[in-house]
């Protein structure tokens, strides 16, 4: 919370969602981002879906509807002011081959109210509340 305040960030969401891969100075927090929240919530909902749905309405997760997002899941989730987050989540497909995937996706916004540290454990909070 302290970082979101000092970072004193006045912009509002503007709808436009990024994957944490197109901010600038995040290429050593890509694989951090994978192996502590992706992989996890992979491997708990993976077959699942439902399951994930109610887990992310349980911790205030809205579902988004919206016609042009082909996942299986998509939650938005606002867990500090201007501050929203998206997850989508794709389910296995076993007879296709394909496996589940997962994405958080953050407002273009987000590095004006957060440093990449505190979308980091923002995104492993979540992951944690998920899971639980």
């Amino acid at each position: 919370m302290f970082n979101h305040f000092a970072q004193g960030g006045e912009s509002l969401p503007t709808g436009t969602w990024k994957g944490l891969v197109e901010f600038p100075n995040t290429v050593s927090k890509i694989k951090t981002m994978k192996k502590y929240v992706e992989t996890p919530l992979i491997e708990r909902f993976s077959g699942k879906s439902k399951e994930l749905l109610t887990a992310g309405t349980r911790i205030g997760g809205k579902t988004v509807a919206d016609d042009s997002i082909t996942a299986d899941v998509a939650l938005r989730f606002d867990p500090l002011p201007r501050v929203p987050v998206m997850l989508l989540f794709w389910d296995e497909e076993p007879d296709e081959g394909y496996s589940a995937e997962i994405k958080l996706l953050f407002d273009e916004t987000i590095v004006e109210h957060l440093d990449i540290e505190s979308i980091m454990f923002l995104s492993e909070r979540i992951t944690q509340l998920l899971s639980t």
